[in-house]
């Protein structure tokens, strides 16, 4: 105890002692009240010093345990998406940009962006989408310079001298290759080596590991963009211009929602189409290698079946981007009338599988399932989200190609154009009758071999 404060407490302990003395009429100058003054106050300076301090100690209260909400029913994931709102709660107290925006300021620390997906001011986000959506929706001649640049880039990747290689390594490579002629359609990449390319990609996905993984709650987590060298010197390299005081300029803010979410699409879209021994395998890559070849919106709905079955490249990529959407689960933060708050999401994957919408075997890819089911169908199907958060990878009317699917369609395409008859896939995967694994290491140890 501090000898100031001892002090204080003495004197304090003393004065009470001789009031109570008054009180009761007990002479102070007697030897033996003298002795029980001294006698008290000791005693309860010895107490103070052993448990003083609780008194002191500031009152702390129990941190309150965070409510959660997660949804797999198509009505509750809607309004999820739409307002963050759980079911059976009163509306949210906080404007749905904000109530998207709360949970995603884990990406604008770990990849330093601003965009639509971390703002909440309306403007910015508005500002944002039409940007991104004068980048996708160009005319089909565009998309032939796609298709060529995704063969071109799948052929270079395989152009090694192992007879093995990684098959993460060449999805990501192609998918982002591809995805930056779209998005920076005005940059010329060709200074720019594969191996840089590829670099940028594989920091990429670390960096979106470390960020879920990380248990750090802190301000500042060791996940930190500002702390990862690797990842902003890859970053640098690609795009050198880039200033990286301006956050809104950030290459990340497009690479992320263009280029991450898509390249696992298209690994588990290949792996299923090539090998897991469908009946309907070799007409699914004739269809897609047909599609790679003429990307137009008349071929994405053609088949090139040999069987009685019309399977176009468009129900292929629908059925992938179900059984595997981009985003697993969409998170929105809400908030009651009092303020307490809610992490709400919405399990994408669990309602795109779910028996009751999608009866015939929902856990297996089958894309003849779409061939009776209508352009723009979305009940329990939202791998690019719902309204008024739709991305625009969604849009199918009034464009020159659905971007989204067509993508898809266009990389695996591409892939099975430079690898059949000439590489293999070596890996281990379930029995066609079970999904594969989502998880986002998962087949990082797959490899093409060469036959």
């Amino acid at each position: 105890m501090e000898p100031i404060l001892l002090a204080f407490l003495t004197g304090f302990i003393l004065a009470q002692a001789i009031r109570l003395a008054k009180n009761h009429n007990i002479p102070i100058e007697t030897h033996y009240t003298a002795l029980l003054y001294i006698s008290a106050a000791f005693y309860w300076l010895n107490f103070l010093n052993d448990w003083g301090w609780l008194l002191c100690a500031p009152v702390v209260p129990a941190k309150q345990e965070e409510k959660c909400f997660r949804t797999a029913e198509v009505d509750e994931c809607r309004e999820v998406v739409k307002s963050g709102t759980p079911a059976g709660e009163a509306k949210n107290a906080i404007p749905g940009l904000e109530a998207r925006a709360r949970p995603n300021q884990r990406l604008k620390v770990a990849f330093g962006i601003d965009s639509c997906f971390t703002s909440s001011d309306e403007r910015a986000c508005k500002g944002f989408r039409d940007g991104v959506e004068k980048l996708l929706y160009v005319d089909e001649a565009e998309w032939i310079n796609y298709g060529d640049a995704a063969r071109a880039t799948t052929r270079q990747a395989l152009d090694v001298e192992s007879d093995s290689t990684s098959l993460f390594s060449v999805v990501q490579l192609m998918t982002l290759k591809t995805m930056m002629k779209v998005l920076w359609p005005d940059q010329f990449f060709e200074h720019i080596t594969n191996e840089q390319i590829s670099t940028l990609a594989h920091e990429v996905n670390l960096q979106w590991l470390r960020s879920k993984e990380g248990s750090d709650n802190s301000d500042d987590p060791f996940w930190n963009f500002d702390k990862q060298t690797p990842l902003k010197d890859a970053v640098k390299t690609v795009f050198p211009d880039w200033d990286e005081t301006d956050s809104k300029k950030n290459p990340c803010n497009l690479i992320l929602p263009g280029y991450e979410t898509m390249w696992r699409v298209v690994l588990r879209c290949f792996v299923e189409v090539v090998a897991r021994d469908h009946d309907q395998s070799t007409n699914w890559e004739k269809t897609l290698r047909a599609f790679s070849k003429i990307p137009t919106k008349q071929q994405l709905k053609e088949s090139f079946f040999e069987a009685d079955v019309p399977v176009t490249a468009a129900h292929i990529a629908k059925e992938a981007l179900r059984l595997y959407p981009p985003t697993r689960r969409i998170y929105r933060e809400y908030h009651d009338a009092a303020g307490q708050k809610t992490n709400v999401s919405a399990d994408i994957e669990a309602m795109q599988r779910d028996p009751v919408i999608w009866r015939d075997h929902p856990k297996l890819f089958l894309p003849d399932r779409w061939i009776d089911i209508a352009e723009g169908y979305d009940h329990g199907f939202m791998p690019f989200g719902a309204k008024p958060f739709n991305c625009p990878a969604k849009r199918w009317k009034n464009v020159p190609m659905p971007f989204g699917i067509s993508m898809v369609a266009l990389l695996v395409g591409a892939l099975i154009e430079a690898t059949q008859g000439k590489w293999t896939i070596h890996g281990k995967f379930p029995d066609k009758t079970h999904p594969l694994d989502t998880d986002r290491e998962a087949y990082g140890d797959a490899t093409l071999q060469r036959l």
